[in-house]
């Protein structure tokens, strides 16, 4: 998909974009907004459907959380350190992987020549700016 250099070149455009993506709030109606950062730092050989594609592996930092549902994300996550509420609310949640790799696939669409660009998305992390505003932290 992405050659080597053409990887540095849209990281390097990526460094300083933010993105917005809307997902489930446990399997609800309610949606709640994020915004995050993305770097692609790898390529993998995956199967799809039968057949072998060449997906982009991406890292992903979650940046804010709507405001109304970081008490949600608080109450549940009281007795979880940063790593834990990461693991249980964003790399567990199939419905949040699903909605954040369409969010990412509709961003790198615009910076790919053709194709439907196939991601996998391997780290997520919050920002630990993020994590001390959700927990009340003071910094």
């Amino acid at each position: 998909m992405f050659t080597e250099k053409e990887r540095e070149k849209v990281n390097r455009y990526l460094s300083d974009q933010t993105f917005e993506c809307s997902v489930p709030l446990l399997h609800s109606d309610t949606k709640y907004m994020f915004e995050y950062r993305f770097k692609i730092v790898g390529e993998r050989r995956m199967m799809s459907v039968g057949e072998y594609y060449m997906y982009s592996m991406i890292d992903v930092e979650l940046l804010e959380i709507e405001e109304k549902y970081r008490p949600f994300f608080k109450i549940i996550g009281k007795d979880f350190d940063k790593s834990k509420l990461e693991n249980v609310f964003f790399k567990k949640d199939y419905l949040f992987l699903h909605h954040l790799g369409e969010c990412v696939r509709e961003q790198l669409t615009y910076l790919t020549t053709g194709g439907y660009p196939r991601v996998d998305i391997g780290n997520i992390t919050m920002s630990d700016e993020l994590y001390n505003n959700i927990m009340n932290k003071e910094i």
